[in-house]
């Protein structure tokens, strides 16, 4: 499977070499092959260029110094994100605004994380409640598979776990342990 995973990313690189990029991602591209060579250890000596790469919102600090990117990078960076409208696709996230355009839904991941006061709605509908009764409930199964109490056929109390994940999700396991 490697090796074909291998061929496809390298025929796929192939492909959209032939195809021009729009000025951001050029941008971007050409940051990454003029740092492709520059190790992490040269990149590390600049103090100025370390201090820089912290972000902290309350207890939580980013340090995003030991990648590979410098001021130059960062901000073609934060360019392409601004071409890219991230801002504007994240405030709609919030907002509960249908953006998944394959499903034609919204993205209510940010609901998973939402107090439960928050108000986040999608078609018309604050989907928090909900969100928090489905959390309640796998809450309340996990203590149960955890305490004994919930068991299996036997009437045995459950030691290992299967975890069939679906869209690559091992959230359920994590919740279960």
């Amino acid at each position: 499977v490697a090796k074909y995973a291998a061929a496809i990313l390298i025929a796929a690189a192939a492909y959209f070499a032939t195809m021009s990029l729009p000025a951001p991602w050029a941008d971007v591209v050409a940051q990454a092959d003029r740092l492709k060579s520059t190790h992490l250890r040269e990149l590390l000596k600049d103090q100025a260029r370390n201090d820089s790469m912290f972000v902290g919102c309350g207890d939580v600090v980013l340090d995003y110094s030991r990648e590979r990117v410098d001021a130059a990078a960062m901000d073609k960076l934060f360019a392409l994100a601004a071409a890219a409208d991230v801002d504007g696709k994240r405030k709609k996230m919030f907002e509960g605004v249908k953006i998944n355009e394959t499903e034609g839904r919204s993205v209510l991941h940010v609901a998973l994380r939402a107090a439960r006061d928050t108000v986040i709605e999608s078609d018309g509908a604050n989907v928090v409640p909900e969100v928090w009764g489905v959390l309640d409930a796998m809450k309340a199964f996990s203590e149960q598979v955890r305490s004994g109490a919930w068991t299996g056929y036997t009437g045995k109390k459950l030691t290992d776990v299967v975890a069939i994940g679906i869209g690559g999700s091992y959230l359920g396991v994590e919740f279960v342990y």
